[in-house]
């Protein structure tokens, strides 16, 4: 078990360490203008070195009376590490309960409706989805106004108002949770309609046990190990939504900044183009591959714990 945890370990930190050089190295080889003097592997070196090492990213971005990239970052880690545990506790609690649901229901017309909702989720964008939620439910102009959860200054710090981080945070976890929870969705009534057919579970049922309960206690949980993999697959899928989701609630994480570094600067004076901001995309970059990577290590972690095999063996099975 120790082995298995230090291979991922090195492999989370090769990761990032690679995807450090490829994305400022990138931006040297092709656009050496943007740098004084000569791109030479020795400053490569120093930008990874002053990101990885110091936090730095470069110091500040390329607009007048922008802060340090690094404050910037400080500013949103949280929110961002929030919204994206938020989502993935929705998704996976939505994905299971409700796959075990459809599962132990098979062909009812509630089964029938929660399999059909969750296909919508998770072929819908998500920002088509969050732009949907607010032309319905966000005052003045939705449909039905639900001002308690549509009010974009409402977010607080956790310790600081429990209730409005709660009630500014639950729409942006559901819309980041629901293409991941869908897929969890159907991924675990699959696999638990599959495991019916297994001699421990039909030897559940001749004992008399309730259907429900078996499906729970006896086909469910060998799903579970499936689930966690899917999660660590998704990671990419999920630190997307993240960044798309961000700017459609106005979350105040660092990923809010995208759409300004990639130059759509609002009342930007005309006819001049807005520039990219490539010091604080290479930093973004750099983010999104720390998340994405702890949350594959976090899958992993949590395939090991649930997987006896992995713990027994330190190798994964298949």
């Amino acid at each position: 078990m120790l082995a298995f945890l230090l291979r991922r370990l090195l492999f989370a930190a090769g990761t990032v360490i690679l995807t450090a050089f490829f994305a400022y190295g990138t931006m040297r080889a092709l656009r050496p203008e943007q740098y004084p003097g000569q791109a030479t592997v020795a400053d490569l070196f120093s930008d990874v070195d002053r990101a990885l090492l110091h936090f730095d990213f470069g110091g500040a971005c390329m607009f007048a009376g922008c802060p340090p990239i690094r404050r910037l970052w400080l500013d949103g880690i949280w929110a961002d590490l929030l919204l994206l545990a938020g989502g993935v506790v929705f998704a996976v609690a939505f994905g299971v309960l409700g796959g075990l649901w459809c599962a132990s229901r098979p062909r009812s017309r509630t089964s029938r409706v929660l399999e059909g909702f969750s296909t919508v989720l998770y072929c819908a964008p998500v920002y088509a989805v969050g732009c949907g939620v607010l032309l319905l439910f966000a005052p003045p102009f939705g449909l039905v106004q639900l001002p308690f959860f549509f009010d974009p200054a409402s977010y607080a710090p956790p310790l600081e108002n429990p209730w409005d981080f709660v009630r500014s945070m639950m729409l942006p976890w559901i819309v980041v949770a629901a293409p991941l929870g869908a897929a969890i969705l159907r991924l675990t009534m699959a696999l638990t309609v599959d495991a019916l057919n297994e001699d421990y579970v039909r030897t559940a049922a001749a004992k008399g046990l309730p259907h429900a309960r078996i499906v729970r206690r006896h086909a469910g949980p060998p799903t579970y190990v499936s689930v966690a993999s899917l999660v660590g697959a998704s990671a990419p899928l999920v630190i997307t939504n993240v960044v798309l989701v961000e700017y459609v609630f106005a979350v105040p994480g660092f990923f809010r900044h995208m759409r300004r570094a990639l130059g759509q600067v609002p009342n930007w004076p005309p006819p001049k183009i807005p520039p990219l901001d490539i010091l604080t995309l290479q930093a973004l970059a750099l983010w999104a591959a720390v998340l994405i990577v702890a949350l594959g290590l976090l899958a992993d972690l949590a395939i090991m714990r649930l997987d006896p095999r992995i713990r027994t063996s330190g190798r994964p099975i298949g």
